[in-house]
């Protein structure tokens, strides 16, 4: 029998913040970026009406490390958030959003 040997707490705590720290440097070097002014302004502003219409709140934002997109909406139940990656089709994401609060 082989005995195993354990890494220690704080070596595997600090083996995690250096590849958050990593990841976190090379977050956005492909391209990839999180950014409202590349959505088309005319689909915004249907976004907007289509929520507002049904007395709901939307709100624009960032996650905390700025990887994706957060779209909030307030007001139709309970308050949620979209998360979008800047990898997905944000553009037909927000379009179904609007033609949900467009019914």
């Amino acid at each position: 029998m082989t005995a195993e040997k354990k890494v220690p707490t704080e070596k595997r705590e600090a083996v995690k913040k250096d590849a958050k720290r990593i990841r976190n440097r090379n977050r956005g070097k492909d391209g990839n970026v999180a950014d409202y002014a590349a959505i088309s302004p005319e689909l915004l502003g249907r976004l907007i009406a289509a929520v507002t219409a049904r007395e709901c709140a939307i709100q624009f934002g960032f996650t905390r490390d700025g990887g994706a997109y957060c779209v909030r909406i307030v007001g139709d139940n309970e308050p949620y958030n979209e998360y979008i990656r800047p990898t997905e089709d944000v553009e037909a994401h927000l379009e179904g959003i609007v033609e949900d609060f467009s019914l």
